[in-house]
């Protein structure tokens, strides 16, 4: 399938791993000028290299997306040297958790500033641009946690932010041509969540919960974030994409 994306630049946060990096891979394959942006840098000029390496292009920059500031100017650097960007892939997330008896504030902030401020921040400095060349897409990674997960209060009302965050954004950018959607992943199989004591066996879990019977890998995201960023998904905007092997409809 041609998704027709050549050349368009494309940004990912967190994209130094995980399920970013397999979203700003499967972008550069699909011939987009990717800007690999995370916190680290070292993983992110990885990531980059692997692309370069297959013969697609991109660029390694470095970012706390919970600092505004560090964010406009990110933007600003990368709008200066390299263009316009086409494409936003809000990606960067964080989890800290905990039963909210014994949540810190310092907690709470963490994780809502970079999962949903910093959502806002990416997306307020890119808009500009989309709004005066009357194109653009912008994508959100949410999660199946925006249902209510146990001991996951901060990180849940994170991620149901970024749906109504994607959803108003949906309406007031509709008359630009920019579509705003979300990807709300299910359980995937990531250095995180294999790091994460209660994951000891995700097969086992996936097989439990998921009526595909096994954990998503990252590709199966990148795949669903390629198609909405694409031409074929002009007319898709406001929605939610659960990416879960059917656990959203079992819910």
């Amino acid at each position: 399938m041609n998704l027709d994306i050549q050349s368009r630049l494309a940004l990912v946060t967190g994209a130094g791993r995980g399920i970013g990096a397999a979203i700003a891979k499967e972008l550069g394959g699909e011939g987009c000028v990717v800007v690999v942006c995370d916190k680290d840098l070292e993983p992110a000029q990885q990531v980059a290299a692997e692309i370069e390496s297959v013969g697609g292009r991109a660029h390694a920059v470095s970012v706390d997306v919970s600092d505004f500031e560090a964010t406009r100017r990110c933007i600003a650097e990368v709008t200066g040297s390299i263009g316009d960007i086409d494409i936003l892939v809000n990606n960067a997330g964080f989890s800290l958790d905990g039963p909210i008896t014994e949540m810190t504030e310092e907690q709470w902030d963490r994780v809502v500033d970079v999962c949903l401020k910093g959502c806002w921040a990416f997306t307020r400095e890119v808009v500009p641009s989309m709004i005066r060349k009357k194109r653009g897409r912008i994508i959100n990674i949410a999660s199946r946690a925006h249902l209510g997960e146990f001991n996951k209060s901060n990180y849940s009302a994170a991620k149901a932010g970024v749906i109504g965050f994607t959803r108003a954004l949906s309406v007031e950018l509709g008359q630009h041509d920019i579509t705003v959607n979300a990807v709300a992943p299910g359980l995937i199989r990531t250095e995180r969540v294999l790091g994460l004591r209660y994951f000891d066996d995700i097969d086992r879990r996936a097989k439990l919960s998921t009526p595909i019977q096994r954990p998503g890998v990252p590709e199966d995201i990148a795949a669903a974030v390629a198609f909405l960023a694409s031409e074929r998904a002009g007319f898709i905007s406001g929605e939610t994409l659960h990416v879960t092997g059917g656990r959203y409809s079992s819910t």
